[in-house]
């Protein structure tokens, strides 16, 4: 990832040790078997003392975190905004206990807002800091293809549960 590191990174929470970080990203609309697959991965994950990476999207993204915190593991929700935005903003809830409990990172300044080129950008930061990507029921030119797709360019494992664009997850 070094051609197009970042220059900074911005976080609020605090740094601990990644073991086998893994991110779990999707669909932001899901069905109720995607956000199983997401929460029941997470837990799994979070079990083996694995950290869960995510972009705090609705949907399987804050599935994937809520399940980690929920289980007591370390999360790190990589934002395509500034760290003073939190967006969604029904997820303020979701955001103060990943500060409390894990780590929030964005590449964006203070007062960026979020946009159509923001999260491309948050993607490839998701791939390039987890070792194996889960990508749960993702619609096609979605943004957690995206990531998926950087995934590969970076070497990572990368894992498709689901479809594209259906609503019913592989077996």
């Amino acid at each position: 990832m070094t051609e197009d590191a970042p220059i900074v990174l911005y976080y609020k929470g605090h740094f601990e040790y990644m073991k086998d970080p893994v991110a779990i990203v999707g669909a932001r609309r899901c069905t109720q078997e995607a956000k199983f697959r997401a929460v029941e991965l997470a837990e799994q994950y979070t079990r083996n003392g694995q950290t869960i990476i995510s972009g705090m999207a609705k949907g399987i993204d804050s599935y994937a975190h809520t399940a980690c915190l929920n289980a007591e593991g370390y999360t790190v929700a990589i934002v395509g905004n500034g760290l003073d935005i939190c967006y969604p903003s029904e997820h303020k809830k979701l955001m103060d206990c990943i500060i409390e409990k894990g780590l929030m990172i964005s590449e964006y300044p203070p007062g960026i807002k979020p946009s159509r080129y923001t999260f491309p950008r948050r993607n490839r930061l998701i791939s390039a800091w987890a070792e194996h990507i889960v990508v749960i029921a993702p619609g096609k030119g979605s943004g957690a293809l995206i990531t998926a797709e950087y995934g590969r360019k970076y070497g990572r494992q990368v894992e498709i549960i689901g479809q594209l664009g259906s609503d019913t997850l592989a077996t």
